[in-house]
């Protein structure tokens, strides 16, 4: 009997330090570059919903919006003919983006790699951009032009601040 109860107690012992040592591994995947923002936190990569891909939506206008209806979106790569976004890995690209329930603010967005774990600015220089607020178009209440470009081909999650507030995240594939 008092062989079971050790075996029981180091077992347990074991599965403990185990699991211990694998949240660690699993938190220290994400690896934060040096230069971002102070404001972006580990803890928000946590909230990407992998499952809710931005949609193409009717602006109303000429142009098809991509994003999340009403709240975040933006104009610029072209359609497949399947309805999907054609963004390029590694190709600068110029998109107008635009907001509902804001109409101005320093715009700071990190992209996020699901499958390589990469971290990195969306835009082609650097993590933050001034500006939002210009002009109420599309109907939106502001918007905002930028140049952006992803490293790699994958499924992108756009963790989008305002003002150093998570706003909204956009969900994409990149094909090669």
């Amino acid at each position: 009997m008092k062989i079971k109860s050790m075996a029981f107690i180091f077992l347990s012992m074991l599965f403990l330090i185990a699991g211990c040592s694998t949240n660690e591994i699993v938190a220290s995947r994400l690896n934060m570059p040096k230069d971002i923002p102070d404001f972006v936190k580990e803890s928000d990569f946590e909230k990407v919903d992998w499952d809710r891909t931005v949609t193409v939506f009717d602006t109303g206008t000429r142009n098809d919006m991509a994003g999340n209806k009403n709240k975040l979106g933006f104009i610029g790569p072209d359609l497949k003919p399947n309805g999907e976004l054609d963004i390029k890995p590694n190709k600068i690209q110029k998109w107008l983006w635009h907001f509902w329930g804001i109409e101005q603010g320093k715009l700071t967005v990190v992209g996020y790699n699901q499958g390589t774990l990469k971290i990195t600015p969306v835009f082609s220089d650097g993590w933050s951009k001034n500006g939002i607020g210009g002009g109420k178009i599309e109907g939106a209440d502001a918007s905002m032009p930028s140049s952006v470009v992803l490293p790699e081909a994958g499924k992108w999650a756009l963790l989008v601040y305002i003002d150093g507030k998570l706003f909204d995240i956009l969900v994409f594939n990149i094909d090669k």
